[in-house]
């Protein structure tokens, strides 16, 4: 009888080295306060209508459950022996946050993080809205939010995916149009185009 071997899946990228119960428990730490921040802001937005229309509802049920998550971390992380110390806390940050910037995938992290952050002041201060009318009695509307949407995401996954710029294209238009259309007209939301 002959025995099977079993196949290992093979991962889509290489993991370096584990990780170890002291940067759990410091990730559990970073988690952990990001979460009670957007709870708390969450919680200072305005209530125009019902509770279950708040516009701080995702944050909120988004940040309890990234907290419960990062709690659960922790506990795992001082299962597996790491310390909690207070006062080496900051060194452990300090070491993770320098491991982090020294990867080259994370510096692919950090060019992400600046085109978002280019994508959010470029729909927060360039506003526009064009109309087409169609024979069906119907206007399409398209606004800076899909123009810009288009050529960033594009971009995004021109880098990180390494696909045609053609297919980066065709899938981001597909994929903006399909949901900014059924915000717009199904849900009769528009998508935000400034703060």
């Amino acid at each position: 009888m002959a025995t099977e071997e079993r196949v290992q899946p093979v991962a889509e990228e290489r993991v370096e080295e584990r990780s170890t119960p002291k940067k759990d428990l410091v990730s559990a730490f970073v988690i952990g306060l990001l979460s009670i921040l957007a709870i708390v802001f969450s919680l200072r937005l305005d209530m125009p209508g019902l509770f279950y229309t708040a516009p701080g509802l995702l944050p909120f049920v988004t940040g309890c459950t990234l907290l419960l998550m990062a709690i659960m971390l922790g506990k795992q992380a001082i299962r597996a022996g790491a310390v909690v110390n207070l006062s080496g806390l900051l060194d452990d940050l300090t070491t993770v946050a320098k491991q982090f910037w020294l990867a080259e995938q994370d510096r692919r992290r950090l060019l992400l993080v600046a085109i978002i952050t280019f994508y959010v002041l470029l729909i927060a201060f360039i506003n526009f809205n064009f109309r087409f009318p169609t024979p069906l009695d119907f206007d399409f509307e398209i606004s800076s939010y899909e123009v810009i949407s288009v050529f960033i995401v594009t971009w995004i996954l021109r880098l990180f995916w390494q696909a045609s710029v053609r297919r980066c294209f065709v899938v981001t238009l597909t994929t903006v149009l399909m949901l900014t259309s059924i915000f717009r007209y199904g849900f009769g939301i528009l998508m935000p185009e400034t703060f």
